[in-house]
């Protein structure tokens, strides 16, 4: 399968949210220059890139995925949201990861800190795949809802819940490689990733397992002493 077919075959699979053939040839760099055409083709159909998404941001599913560093994706301005009613009915296999979004300052400091939720979905059935096949998959994302703002100081030491439907969790800001500040430096050792310009947003991975989702469930996020957020999926 070569770059172009590699291209219109995802982008059919994300406008008619139909599954995607595994692809065991493809290799990460192989995924990122797909993932790079990708971008090309949404901007031309008038995405603008507004940030990005880190992924397999916990060592300790490294192994089994055969990594050694995260991944990285897009996020664009039609991605990026602070509507908590979202639309999940359309999307293969969604599922919703509580994070913490920061914005990028010079030398990849960190300027904003804020509560988030990433919803993930993969046209691979069963979340099937490899780690290139999720790059070439767009990451995974297909939305990034900002929540409310979170103090810089310590955002390793936050400990985050969600709690939705049968469930309840908790996660640690430094479960993302000791913290978004680490994850945010992984980023830019990436394939692809630089320049990180500033006023970039960046949500650093997912703090917990992320549950599967379906419309008609409300899930909450909230942290410890802090503030919360609440979305409705439909």
């Amino acid at each position: 399968m070569d770059l172009a077919e590699r291209v219109a075959t995802r982008l059919a699979a994300r406008d008619a949210g139909t599954a995607l053939p595994r692809d065991p040839d493809l290799d990460l760099p192989g995924a990122y220059v797909v993932a790079a055409e990708l971008e090309r083709r949404l901007v031309e159909r008038g995405h603008r890139r507004v940030g990005r998404k880190i992924g397999f941001t916990n060592r300790a599913t490294w192994d089994q995925h055969g990594l050694d560093r995260p991944i990285w994706a897009p996020v664009y301005d039609a991605t990026l949201t602070r509507d908590t009613t979202v639309v999940v009915g359309n999307l293969p296999g969604p599922r919703l990861e509580p994070e913490i979004v920061v914005g990028t300052g010079p030398d990849l400091a960190i300027t904003w800190a804020a509560l988030g939720v990433e919803i993930v979905a993969s046209h691979h059935p069963g979340w099937r795949f490899s780690p290139a096949e999720a790059v070439a998959d767009f990451g995974v994302h297909t939305l990034l809802v900002l929540g409310p703002p979170l103090p810089t100081d310590d955002l390793a030491g936050l400990v985050v819940t969600l709690t939705g439907p049968g469930t309840t969790v908790t996660g640690r800001g430094a479960d993302v490689l000791g913290g978004p500040a680490e994850s945010l430096r992984a980023l830019a050792d990436l394939p692809g990733a630089l320049p990180i310009g500033p006023d970039e947003v960046v949500t650093t991975g997912t703090l917990v397992a992320p549950p599967w989702v379906e419309p008609g469930q409300r899930w909450t996020v909230s942290v410890a002493g802090g503030p919360e957020m609440t979305l409705d999926l439909t």
